[in-house]
């Protein structure tokens, strides 16, 4: 038992966040698809520029290698004295100070990332040009004289301390590829994210048109059903049934104006149909006789009641704490049910709500009236009615476990014996989440009187007709 309630409430709990997204409005998410896709795009161009980047970063790494590998097999000739070789020669010397010059051109577009290599390379370039320099003056007497003895300790230093900025300048080329590199990663998270979320935000587009596609049917087929059955004049139900399919449309505002107006619209047909039911037809003939009228003034006249429903709310304000019930629009009309009935089933459903709510809630009441009878709504924010409360007020069982509130059940005894309709359920807004708990009475309205002249006429059919035409 205790294992069916926690899995009935985990069902409730991981349902509730998937109602909240479907109730989110489409322009908030045709919003959230375009700013997905703009951070879809925004990450791809930022990888783009990255990359290129990284592949001019690439092209100048490879460059400043092949640079220094020619002014290696210069010192490299210098060192062991091979006078006639072509790296000593002047215009290969001037070559390898021609491709450190291409290469700091190519570094300058973006020397801020690379840091501190920029100045490294302009150092490289210097020590490059003073080294040619030095070979240059040595290699001129080793021509005329190749035995000539020749200190060649500060060219290697030179060569050495080149060679340090050298790995210095790759270090600072390395380190900056490796930072564009994790940005490049981020874009790509990021891309892939945009990616995720736009599609998610179209899966609930299209979950949502199908929930309306669902709604339309089942209104559709509801109202099949009132057309089969033969309630399709009947102005309560096709009240409830057309604004249920404007709500479900996301029309409540209209919904609410369909309401107001469709009330009044039957309240003022009213008269008009009982004066319609009251007329004889033009071509019928009503002959009433003594035994007949006799037997009527001797039938029992059923009780008809006339309760005010402003007097009984108001007595009910006036029995509970001032910030405990709020009328909203609330029109008077006689009810055919007792007074103290009706009294002690308001009561029995205030104090039902009243144990329930909150410090700052107030129990909203109002009401709706139709041709012949009117709908009485208790509405109480921010609580609702449970399962096994819900189906019982259906006339179905608690759910095994539940224990029913005593005020509900002697509600539901009230009603019955009072011969109205009582209904639980809990309100929802137009996005699917459910605001609080309502109380729904529909209760009959006291017809109104009709006069009781009969008038007999006697005579040929042929005259009556003509009589009753004129």
């Amino acid at each position: 038992m205790v294992r069916t309630a926690v899995s009935r409430r985990y069902n409730k709990d991981a349902a509730f966040p998937m109602k909240k997204l479907l109730g989110l409005s489409p322009s908030k998410i045709y919003l959230f698809c375009a700013l997905s896709m703009f951070v879809t795009l925004g990450s791809f161009w930022h990888h783009q520029a990255n990359q290129s980047q990284l592949d001019r970063l690439n092209i100048l790494n490879q460059g400043i290698g092949t640079c220094f590998n020619r002014i290696s097999q210069t010192f490299t000739a210098m060192m062991i004295k091979d006078v006639q070789s072509p790296y000593l020669n002047r215009g290969f010397m001037g070559l390898s100070d021609e491709c450190l010059n291409e290469t700091i051109k190519g570094i300058n577009p973006f020397k801020k990332n690379v840091g501190k290599g920029y100045e490294t390379l302009n150092q490289l370039i210097s020590e490059v040009h003073w080294f040619h320099e030095k070979v240059t003056k040595l290699h001129g007497p080793l021509l005329n004289n190749p035995s000539v003895p020749m200190v060649l300790g500060p060219l290697t230093d030179r060569f050495g301390k080149m060679e340090t900025y050298k790995m210095g300048l790759a270090d600072e080329i390395d380190a900056t590829t490796t930072q564009l590199r994790v940005v490049q990663m981020n874009d790509e998270l990021l891309m892939g994210s945009g990616l995720i979320f736009f599609v998610l935000a179209l899966t609930l587009l299209s979950l949502q048109d199908f929930n309306r596609n669902q709604l339309k049917k089942e209104v559709e087929r509801e109202a099949l059903n009132f057309l089969k059955a033969g309630n399709s004049d009947v102005g309560a139900l096709v009240d409830q049934l057309v604004d249920r399919a404007l709500v479900g449309q996301g029309l409540a505002v209209t919904a609410q104006i369909f309401r107001d107006y469709h009330g009044d619209l039957l309240e003022k047909m009213a008269p008009l149909r009982s004066e319609q039911e009251s007329t004889p037809r033009a071509r019928q003939v009503v002959e009433v006789s003594e035994a007949t009228a006799s037997q009527a003034e001797s039938a029992p006249v059923p009780t008809v009641h006339k309760t005010s429903l402003k007097e009984v709310l108001i007595s009910i304000q006036n029995l509970h704490p001032k910030d405990t019930i709020h009328m909203s629009e609330v029109r008077d009309v006689q009810l055919d049910v007792p007074y103290e009935a009706f009294e002690q089933m308001l009561s029995a459903a205030v104090n039902q709500l009243a144990i329930r709510k909150s410090e700052n809630k107030k129990i909203m009441i109002g009401n709706q009236i139709h041709s012949d009878k009117s709908v009485l709504n208790l509405f109480l924010a921010g609580n609702t009615f449970n399962i096994s409360e819900l189906e019982f007020a259906q006339g179905g069982k608690a759910v095994m476990g539940d224990v029913i509130d005593m005020n509900l059940v002697i509600l539901k005894e009230m009603v019955t014996e009072s011969g109205a309709q009582l209904h639980l359920e809990n309100k929802v807004d137009r996005n699917g989440t459910i605001t609080g708990m309502n109380i729904r009475f529909s209760l009959n309205r006291t017809p109104k009187e009709r006069s009781k002249l009969v008038s007999v006429m006697k005579g040929k059919k042929k005259d009556l007709t003509r009589e009753l035409m004129n």
